[in-house]
């Protein structure tokens, strides 16, 4: 059994590259034990609108930084970030519950976005472009937008934390982040890496908090210029309407509803394998994840026999135990939500295949927040559990007869984040990943999401992109200067 490290931050806000008091405290707790691992001070909305000033005020410095010392800040932090791979690993497990293995492959994921933006940074270039008026000429440039306000989940409070900070940073804004409230601790243990690596104090904010108080502050501040969140639909929405009012820019990574469609020919080994990977993944708490498992009539019982039998295998528990495949929901509210989608399921026609509880041999475990692995067959478009996000690690299989019902079938929700195709005939899938309506498409892959490639959603899913060279761009202005070309003459 892996221990929780000994904290090397302390848990209240970072602000002007110190600790600040905060003012009401929140306990953090272990969700596999409801151990409570510490208390941290929340930050108000004074001690926001004291963040985002701070922010302001480093702008006018950082944003002249030069891109590669920028970009060198960012790499450094990368290094940093691996060679201290297993106690953020640890910490982490610890207070989201994903087992260890996952939690330190979020680490390394999170330094992939620092170092990519790092070597981003200096690419931001503008270019001339001919005048159509003799002797003169444009000049187009791209500028760091401002004082950009992150807020970020759940689910990966390292990563997408990595994703908004360093693409902001390397774009030359400066940021006021506040992560969520239930897992603050990775985001905070972050403030003196950045520091170590030579982030000048004020150009980064770490606020833990509740999104009640700090979000309408970020919404209504004056200097805050571009607002990213990751979280649900509807607060998403809710984000939105509140910057109206100030005209600022929004970037939005939401809910998904995934389709995960394996077809006639599908190597079927390798799509259980990996559909019970991805639905294990973080215990299903993930917005890309496969929602609705579309299986051709004539496999549809080889699915159901092999995926029920890896469900079977799973080791479910405490992540910081060895071997465990699959750890907690974020609390007990998280799975008495999944519950109630699988309980209608069952009420309308759906069968319970296999349940794995294997967790309930270890009675250092609070129990309550498990939910466990379940294979539902039967599943019917019309179900709630097939048009709203689950969260949680439950695998729904729905028959399809033709290849066109499936992918419109796919098609037939508001959400458009994610999709996966599993086929042996390459043209084929190819031509159905271009028909579904989603920002990012898994070919018999299950985690296609790098810091090389852009990734956002359509539809109700939201609004831009992170990663690659788009992701830099959510945190960047272009300003066009129109002058007479320089003559030669003195």
């Amino acid at each position: 059994m892996k221990t929780v490290p000994a904290f090397w931050f302390e848990p209240q806000p970072w602000i002007d590259g110190c600790w600040h008091r905060g003012t009401e405290p929140c306990a953090v707790r272990n969700p596999a034990t409801g151990e409570i691992l510490a208390t941290v001070a929340r930050a108000d909305a004074a001690l926001t609108a004291r963040a985002i000033d701070s922010a302001a005020v480093a702008l006018a410095a950082w944003k002249e930084c030069p891109a590669a010392e920028r970009g060198e800040i960012l790499k450094r932090t990368a290094g940093l970030l691996i060679s201290r791979r297993d106690a953020f690993a640890r910490l982490l497990t610890a207070e989201q519950g994903k087992p260890w293995a996952q939690a330190a492959g979020e680490v390394d994921y999170a330094a992939s976005f620092f170092q990519w933006f790092g070597e981003e940074a200096r690419r931001v270039q503008g270019r001339i472009v001919p005048h159509p008026q003799a002797g003169r000429e444009f000049l187009v440039e791209h500028r760091p937008a401002g004082v950009a306000g992150l807020i970020t989940p759940w689910n990966f409070p390292l990563a997408q934390g990595a994703k908004k900070v360093a693409a902001a940073l390397a774009a030359g804004c400066t940021a006021v982040w506040k992560p969520a409230e239930v897992t603050p601790l990775v985001a905070l243990a972050l403030a003196p890496l950045l520091a170590e690596a030579g982030l000048p104090a004020g150009v980064l904010q770490i606020l833990p908090g509740q999104g009640s108080v700090i979000g309408p502050v970020l919404a209504s501040h004056p200097a805050v210029a571009v607002l990213s969140l990751t979280g649900s639909t509807a607060t998403g929405s809710g984000l939105m309407a509140a910057a109206a009012a100030g005209i600022k820019r929004v970037s939005l990574e939401l809910g998904g509803n995934a389709p995960f469609i394996i077809l006639p020919d599908a190597d079927l080994e390798l799509a259980a394998n990996d559909l019970v990977r991805l639905k294990t993944f973080v215990s299903g708490q993930v917005c890309v994840t496969a929602n609705r498992v579309f299986v051709h009539q004539s496999v549809e019982g080889l699915v159901i026999e092999k995926v029920a039998a890896r469900l079977e295998a799973l080791r479910v528990g405490n992540g910081l135990a060895d071997g465990i495949d699959a750890g907690p929901l974020i609390h007990r509210g998280a799975c008495d939500g999944v519950g109630a989608l699988v309980a209608e399921a069952v009420a309308d026609g759906a069968r319970v295949v296999v349940a794995n509880h294997s967790y309930l041999s270890d009675s250092a475990l609070d129990t309550n927040a498990f939910f466990p692995p379940t294979l539902l067959s039967g599943v019917h478009d019309s179900m709630r559990l097939a048009r709203e996000e689950i969260f949680g690690p439950v695998i729904p299989l729905l028959s399809y007869r033709t290849v066109a019902d499936a992918v419109e079938r796919a098609n037939a929700t508001p959400y458009g984040l994610a999709a996966y195709v599993y086929g042996a005939d390459l043209a084929r899938c190819r031509a159905v990943a271009s028909r579904l309506e989603v920002g990012i498409v898994g070919v018999n892959e299950w985690r296609p999401l790098k810091a090389e490639i852009p990734f956002g959603g359509v539809k109700h899913s939201g609004i831009g992109a992170e990663g690659g060279e788009e992701g830099i761009r959510e945190f960047l202005e272009t300003r066009v200067v129109s002058m007479p070309k320089a003559g030669i003459e003195g």
